[in-house]
């Protein structure tokens, strides 16, 4: 087989491997349950969802950790299939699950199956150009467009199980890549892996923690905001502390884009623009490829970060969003060429790095809980008016009254701006990184 045959068979693997792994980490607040269940067990369950996520991100740096000490990519690639054949035993035992602890496990069970086939994909990929695009833009699409995906019950998420197109495709290459894919895996120093473990733990319990109680207040809206402007900037420092450790721009540019994808995220969740599903996915997807295409041939960090703050400014100008499906899809747009522009061009050599900016955007917890608590949704169209007697079906269609909403999600002003301030720090930040040389790291 030809080198250009394997390069573009591992291209093809770490896209789908990429695309996987995110679908099944990708974190979607949940409207209404998908089960039966009393209250403590909903609470339970709510805990339990971002609590998976943030396990299977650290779970992907970790597998990094262990995969890149391996003699060739194989060993990676060996791990994609057991890691996907895990997510395809799940799909098919979900049917079978008959109480909560059983779908507990089953959560836990995909998000470390996610975390290894990200960390696996990452060793193997990250060596050659070709697949680290492919693995970038893979990642940076699904975390936005993942979420136009709507299951049914049984499922652990409210985005349903992995489809079987990307299922039997990542397998398949996966496997593929494991027999002809001798190359050496993307290997770093002992002492850039420490840290980088180190900051995938640290951030993931911030995140976790702190986006627990942005997503349990209900008390008054000067405390919320408080608590929040706390959170932010304690989330936002801890990055930036080990963006500078490590000497990562792509930590900062990888935040940039969590803040500004969650107000996108809540957008696509809703069901008011009656738009086939392909459309955003197409929209996105083109987008975040265009925006890395640009930034490959002229890269400019800043600008790509300082574009991502496009959407939450829109948000603070004008909190009401509309049911228009044309703009909906011009800041899909505007958002996938920020993302492909801020993480084009602060792409890391390290594969160690690139394993913890990968899974950033999915273990920013905090900013997904914002955008939740201070944002209102419109779950129905209509409003019932009570009869005084039976009805007929005829006397029932004239009761009911039909409302038309401007603005089935409206957004909190106060939240695009604190998000337009995370993506400004992060622009501010990365520039100054790039500016000033860092110490190197202690073996």
């Amino acid at each position: 087989m030809t080198p250009n045959v394997r390069l573009y068979l591992s291209a093809g693997a770490a896209a789908f491997a990429g695309v996987l792994g995110t679908f099944v980490l990708v974190s979607r607040p949940q409207w209404k349950p998908l089960f039966a269940a009393s209250e403590r067990q909903l609470d339970d369950w709510n805990s339990t969802l971002p609590t998976g996520v943030a396990v299977g991100c650290v779970v992907a740096v970790l597998a990094y950790a262990a995969l890149q000490r391996a003699g060739s990519a194989r060993a990676a690639w060996v791990s994609a299939v057991v890691a996907t054949a895990v997510l395809i035993a799940a799909r098919l035992t979900m049917s079978g699950v008959g109480d909560l602890e059983q779908l507990t496990l089953l959560h836990y069970v995909k998000c470390v199956a996610g975390g290894i086939l990200l960390g696996a994909a990452v060793t193997a990929a990250w060596t050659r150009t070709v697949p680290r695009l492919a693995l970038v833009g893979a990642v940076a699409a699904t975390v936005v467009v993942a979420v136009t995906a709507h299951g049914v019950a049984p499922s652990t998420s409210v985005l349903g199980e992995p489809f079987w197109w990307v299922l039997i495709p990542a397998i398949v290459l996966a496997a593929v890549c494991a027999v002809v894919d001798t190359d050496t895996p993307a290997r770093a120093d002992a002492g850039t892996v420490r840290e980088v473990i180190a900051a995938a733990v640290t951030l993931a319990v911030a995140h976790r923690l702190l986006g627990a109680w942005v997503d349990g207040q209900s008390e008054s809206n000067f405390r919320l905001w408080v608590g929040v402007g706390l959170c932010l900037v304690f989330v936002v420092a801890l990055t930036e502390f080990w963006a500078r450790r490590l000497d990562a721009p792509f930590l900062l540019a990888a935040t940039a884009v969590a803040a500004a994808a969650a107000p996108m995220k809540t957008l696509l969740a809703q069901d008011y623009t009656r738009l086939e599903p392909w459309i955003p996915v197409t929209v996105g997807v083109v987008a975040v490829a265009a925006g890395m295409a640009a930034a490959l041939g002229r890269p400019s960090p800043t600008v790509g970060v300082a574009a991502l703050a496009a959407l939450p400014l829109w948000i603070a100008i004008d909190p009401t969003t509309g049911d228009s499906r044309a703009v909906l899809l011009v800041q899909l747009a505007v958002l996938g060429i920020g993302i492909g522009l801020a993480l084009g061009a602060t792409l890391p050599d390290s594969a160690a790095v690139a394993a913890l900016g990968l899974v950033v955007p999915l273990l920013s917890l905090v900013f997904t809980a914002l955008v939740g608590a201070t944002t209102s949704v419109v779950l129905y169209s209509a409003g019932y008016a009570p009869l005084t007697s039976a009805p007929s079906t005829a006397e029932l269609v004239e009761s009911t009254v039909f409302v038309s909403f401007d603005s089935p999600v409206t957004f909190d002003r106060a939240a695009g701006v604190a998000l337009v301030l995370v993506v400004a720090f992060c622009a501010l930040a990365v520039r100054g990184l790039r500016a000033r040389p860092v110490a190197p790291l202690p073996d």
